[in-house]
């Protein structure tokens, strides 16, 4: 998918460039690696909830802000090109998987969802990426 992304790739909606949502994405892998390190942005009681929705086939909404992030402008970006962007991402996102392949009982952090065995991990990147390869067209 990240193939056919550029840096002329005009978003659907939104605010981000293609680069920013490369870097978003990468972002959510470092959290989830804890490399980064955020709050959980779910109260506790609504926790199942949340993760209960991984399961459904409801996508994303459009523009959906999350308390982490700056609202109404993009994140700083961290890398120099939308190339570096990609290679830190995929690079991220083997990381996680190898840390599944190394200990089975391993689970991703995410603010919104918490802490994701393999299986749920799968369904939230599912969703998350899809909503943002849609938002640039890779997906219809």
């Amino acid at each position: 998918m990240l193939l056919g992304l550029t840096e002329s790739t005009p978003a659907k909606w939104g605010i981000m460039t293609p680069q920013h949502m490369v870097e978003h994405l990468d972002y959510f892998n470092e959290v989830a690696l804890g490399n980064i390190t955020v709050a959980l942005l779910t109260p506790e009681e609504k926790l199942e909830k949340y993760q209960d929705s991984l399961y459904n086939y409801r996508k994303m909404p459009q523009n959906f802000s999350l308390g982490l992030l700056r609202k109404g402008e993009t994140e700083d970006l961290r890398y120099d090109s939308l190339a570096k962007a990609k290679s830190a991402f995929l690079t991220s996102l083997r990381a996680v998987e190898e840390a599944y392949k190394e200990n089975p009982d391993f689970r991703a952090f995410n603010p919104t969802f918490g802490h994701l065995g393999r299986y749920e991990w799968g369904l939230y990147c599912h969703k998350h990426f899809h909503h943002h390869f849609e938002q640039f067209g890779l997906l219809a």
